[in-house]
């Protein structure tokens, strides 16, 4: 009792001491960061517990009767207990929810760490104390009574936190479910490898499970402190690296118990070499996974920052820009590195467990022989679109023509393009009936407009107002953006029988053409009528060769024939 209280006072002393930065950690802004801190201050008193523990017991105690082994035996219990206490409390966080690392509230954190360390007291003290018991004489069969009791009241009392958890109500209910059904499965589990091993003396399984729980636990506290407060897309994908990480690990302890321990279908002998071939394996395929993360992350992100709108010819968007040339290729190239990751990593895998893979490699390439000869429009529509991305043709996010079918280049596979119509419509085209590209946003774009003005403009004046007001729309804040080259009068393009046809054109970027050309007209509009310039008229003049006023029977005729003959020419 001295000693756990002597133990108690250490721990006391070293929080004191770390009061300050347990505060620091506390007030962080970056909860990761301040749950992170107050881990590794537990850590601390771990380190504190199990160094006085290990002074205890080495200078406190004598060894040599039962009694002194009981009291050892208790000691290394609490202290045990001690330590995972600490486990519990950094997982649960009672009074600290920002630092929680499993949702519920305050009331059900503090009741469901209660039940948790009576319960786990009473396991550690039963399995430390009946080896003591069984070496002071205690029958087995009662010793085995007594640890069936212990492992149903450990078993209870887990249900109990579990029911204790599931009716706080405060959880996600997707969090909820998901721990409640990990519970029902691992309890009833480690309860019946605990009584399985207690009635046949052997361990192995039940210590193979508890290890790969603790595995799991770790996992589970990484992964848990890193998405504390960022969502970002690193932290997903470190947390997936912990992930498979863990599941290997799990994978490795659980076969070398059944097919070693359990099962004897591996010699022991035989398992070092197989093991370490594992680990290898392990390793590799751990390593390609993470470098496919890491690749899949890296594209998605430089894909998203470079997300173009709809780059069509009547697009409005502010931030309907095309993307780069290296955007566009990139889901081609993570297809192919995806492919060749995962084809280096299996034949890596495999030459670990001393698989001759040279017949691999020219079984491979056969079969992508055969394949080339029985897919030759496949193999077609890739290096057409090899070649068509080597020639930078088109990107995603420009408007293209391929002849047939037009629309925004959405999406590039390996094999083929997606299309975005400006109606809504999707085109999926292999690069292999891709003839000839009409790139619509590339550099710049010049449109040309006719006007239809009246026969005896003064075509000096219009040049004059239609250079004026290119200048004005060049310093339009808006419009200065998209020109390149300011509207102007080209010529006269017709001398029609009723009007006189000029051309006008501007150089735009590609984006916007359509929206430029809207906002010219109506400017056009509002200066031609303050400056007097008429627009052609359709109204028909009769005139007679005496100069007598016409009748109102005749002009009427004349109108009906001269919109006849209009009707006529247009069909």
């Amino acid at each position: 009792m001295l000693s756990a209280l002597l133990l108690s006072a250490a721990v006391l002393a070293f929080r004191r001491a770390t009061s300050r930065l347990r505060q620091r950690c506390l007030n962080d802004a970056l909860h990761a960061r301040g749950a992170a801190g107050l881990l590794a201050l537990d850590a601390g008193s771990w380190l504190v517990i199990a160094a006085g523990a290990y002074l205890v017991i080495e200078f406190g105690f004598d060894a040599g009767g039962h009694q002194e082994l009981l009291w050892v035996a208790i000691f290394w219990a609490f202290v045990r207990w001690r330590l995972a206490v600490l486990l519990i409390e950094a997982i649960l966080r009672p009074g600290i929810p920002a630092f929680r690392l499993i949702a519920m509230n305050d009331a059900a954190a503090r009741q469901v760490k209660a039940i948790v360390a009576v319960t786990i007291r009473v396991g550690f003290t039963g399995i430390s104390v009946m080896p003591v018991l069984l070496r002071a004489g205690l029958p087995i069969p009662v010793g085995q009574v007594i640890a069936l009791a212990q492992g149903l009241f450990v078993a209870a009392g887990a249900v109990l936190a579990l029911l204790r958890y599931r009716a706080s109500h405060s959880a996600p209910p997707r969090s909820a479910r998901l721990w409640f059904g990990f519970g029902i499965v691992a309890i009833p589990l480690l309860w019946f490898a605990w009584c399985v091993s207690v009635l046949l003396l052997e361990f192995s399984a039940y210590h193979s499970l508890t290890w790969s729980m603790r595995i799991a636990a770790l996992a589970y506290v990484i992964h848990a402190l890193l998405g504390l407060s960022s969502h970002a897309r690193w932290v997903l994908l470190v947390q997936r690296s912990i992930t498979a990480a863990a599941v290997l690990a799990i994978a490795i302890v659980l076969s070398e118990v059944w097919l070693v321990d359990e099962l004897a279908l591996v010699a022991p002998a035989t398992w070092s070499a197989i093991r370490r071939s594992l680990i290898t394996a392990a390793l590799t395929l751990f390593f390609g996974y993470v470098a496919w993360r890491y690749l899949h992350h890296w594209t998605e992100e430089r894909l998203r920052a470079s997300a173009p709108g709809m780059a069509g010819p009547d697009s409005e968007e502010e931030g309907a820009t095309p993307a780069s040339q290296l955007t566009t290729i990139l889901p081609m190239l993570r297809i192919l590195a995806g492919i060749a990751i995962l084809v280096v990593v299996v034949l890596l895998a495999l030459l670990q467990f001393g698989v001759e893979i040279t017949p691999l490699l020219a079984g491979a390439g056969v079969f992508g022989l055969a394949i080339s000869f029985g897919s030759q429009a496949l193999v077609r529509d890739i290096v057409s679109g090899i070649f068509f991305m080597a020639d930078d043709a088109f990107r995603v996010g420009e408007y293209i023509d391929t002849g047939r079918l037009k629309g925004t280049v959405e999406r590039i596979s390996l094999r083929s393009v997606r299309l975005r119509h400006q109606n809504g419509q999707i085109h999926t085209i292999p690069f292999g009936q891709l003839t000839s590209i009409t790139n619509f946003s590339r550099d710049w774009q010049t449109v040309k407009f006719n006007l239809r003005l009246a026969r005896d403009t003064d075509i000096e004046k219009v040049r004059k107002t239609v250079k004026q007001l290119g200048q004005e729309m060049m310093k339009d804040p808006e419009l200065g953006k998209e020109l390149l080259q300011p509207l102007k009068l080209q010529g006269v393009a017709e001398i029609a029988d009723s009007a006189l046809v000029v051309r006008l054109k501007f150089t735009v970027r590609p984006l916007k053409p359509t929206w430029v050309q809207r906002e010219s007209l109506k400017r056009i509009y509002r200066v031609f009528g303050e400056k007097g310039i008429d627009f052609a008229s359709g109204a028909i003049t009769v005139q007679t060769a005496g100069g007598q006023p016409v009748p109102a029977e005749i002009a009427a005729g004349a109108a009906g024939a001269a919109s006849a003959g209009v009707e006529k020419t247009a069909s």
